[in-house]
């Protein structure tokens, strides 16, 4: 007996053909390097491309099956850490050697079967080892990485889901690598930014999103500098206690800003970091 198999809806022939078999040559041709293969693809202008298109080019291509623009997207959870630390200048490049502990909160060591009385938060600058070199525990999922949509280790994960949850902006405000890196953006400011705030914001702006301040994103800024600065002299006690480290030291560099300037600063870095267009693939 003889059956006709109907087409598949869901798997529809690739657009991009010929693209594929170009890069499946080179594949070849280059030794099977993976490597090589993700490095074409990340360094090319396709994939370098924003989201922001021409009204002409999004009605020629609306549902963008030739790339016409780039996609629009929170970064991935270990990138979005990586990312807030590279720009706070925290970020430890050491490469090779043994992963570290990230830090959690006891009540997630509690909750095993048995505390792992191994895990030693790691501290000081190898705390902000890249992503890359976090340990991970199967039967644990870290907090912080599961909350922006990290897999566990249960299953083979094909494809990443991405979610928006307000866990996300509550974990970017507040999760201690988070407010080390807001912390450590502020003094970056404060010491590479230049002496006027103007110059300071148009910085930061510059390290967050990798672009020039815009006028009014500039006031908005500076009235939130100013009106912190106000609360934080009435506060001097909440001030320092902004600034202090995991080890409850203060930054050797906040004797030369102050510790208000700092604090009131560090606030801006906090809301920097949290802009969607810091924290976006665009």
């Amino acid at each position: 007996m003889r059956t006709t198999q109907l087409p598949d809806e869901n798997s529809q022939p690739p657009v991009h053909i010929q693209l594929l078999d170009w890069l499946s040559v080179d594949f070849m041709e280059q030794g099977w390097s993976t490597k090589h293969l993700i490095h074409t693809i990340v360094s090319s202008a396709t994939y370098q491309q924003i989201s922001r298109t021409p009204v002409e080019l999004r009605e020629f291509d609306p549902l963008n099956q030739w790339f016409a623009r780039g996609p629009r997207f929170r970064v991935d959870a270990e990138v979005l850490r990586d990312v807030v630390l590279t720009v706070s200048g925290l970020l430890h490049r050491g490469v090779g050697g043994p992963s570290i502990f990230p830090p959690v909160p006891e009540s997630v060591l509690q909750d095993n079967f048995k505390r792992p009385a191994y895990w030693d938060a790691a501290e000081d600058a190898q705390r902000y080892r890249r992503s890359i070199y976090l340990f991970r525990k199967r039967s644990m999922p870290d907090p912080v990485l599961s909350t922006f949509d990290a897999p566990n280790a249960d299953f083979a994960c094909a494809r990443r889901v991405r979610s928006n949850t307000p866990l996300a902006s509550l974990v970017s405000m507040n999760e201690p690598v988070f407010v080390a890196a807001s912390r450590g953006l502020a003094l970056r400011i404060l010491a590479e930014g230049g002496t006027t705030d103007a110059s300071r914001v148009d910085y930061a702006y510059r390290l967050c999103t990798g672009r020039a301040v815009r006028s009014q994103e500039q006031e908005v800024v500076l009235s939130l500098l100013e009106s912190r600065r106000r609360e934080l002299a009435q506060k001097p006690a909440s001030a320092r206690e902004m600034l202090l480290d995991d080890q409850d030291r203060l930054p050797a560099q906040v004797s030369e800003t102050g510790i208000v300037e700092g604090a009131a600063w560090m606030v801006v870095a906090r809301v920097l970091l949290n802009l969607d267009e810091t924290l976006t693939k665009n």
